[in-house]
C-alpha cells in the first residue's frame, strides 16, 4: 500500500512538473534566439562601420530551419557565403517582421527600419531597430 502511495505521487507530481519545465525550456530558447539576434546586429553594424573585407555587412532570419545569419554583402541573396555566421534556434517558435537587415558601408546605418517578432508558446519578444541603427528589445 505504500508502494502504491509513492508511486502514485510521485505521478503526480511529474505532471505538474513537465509543462513547467517545458515552458521554461521555450522561454529560454526564445531568449537565447532574441539575444542572439541582437548581438548579431551589432555586429553586423561595427563589421559594417569597419568596412571589414571591403564590405556590407546584415543579419537575415530565415525559416523554416529558423536561423539567423550575420553576412557580408550588400543583402543576402547577393551576400560571400564565405563569410556567414549562422545560428539556428527552436522550430517551436515563430518569427514576423523584417527578415533582413543591412547596413551601410563606413556609417554602419540600416537600410531598413522595424520590428522583428520571435513567438514561442505564450512568450513574445520583438527586437526594434531605428533609422541610427539603435536596437530596443
Amino acid at each position: 500500500m505504500e508502494m502504491l502511495l509513492v508511486v502514485a505521487i510521485l505521478a503526480i507530481i511529474t505532471v505538474i512538473c513537465v509543462p513547467i519545465y517545458a515552458s521554461l525550456q521555450n522561454t529560454n530558447g526564445l531568449n537565447i534566439a532574441t539575444n542572439t539576434l541582437v548581438q548579431d546586429l551589432y555586429q553586423a553594424q561595427l563589421l559594417s562601420r569597419n568596412e571589414t573585407y571591403n564590405s556590407a555587412w546584415g543579419v537575415a532570419i530565415s525559416g523554416p530551419n529558423q536561423t539567423i545569419t550575420l553576412y557580408a554583402g550588400t543583402s543576402y541573396a547577393s551576400r560571400n557565403t564565405a563569410y556567414d555566421t549562422v545560428f539556428s534556434f527552436q522550430t517551436t517558435s515563430t518569427v514576423s517582421g523584417l527578415s533582413e537587415i543591412d547596413f551601410s558601408k563606413f556609417y554602419g546605418l540600416p537600410q531598413s527600419t522595424g520590428s522583428i517578432t520571435l513567438k514561442s508558446g505564450n512568450t513574445t519578444n520583438t527586437v526594434t531597430i531605428n533609422s541610427e541603427g539603435m536596437v530596443d528589445y
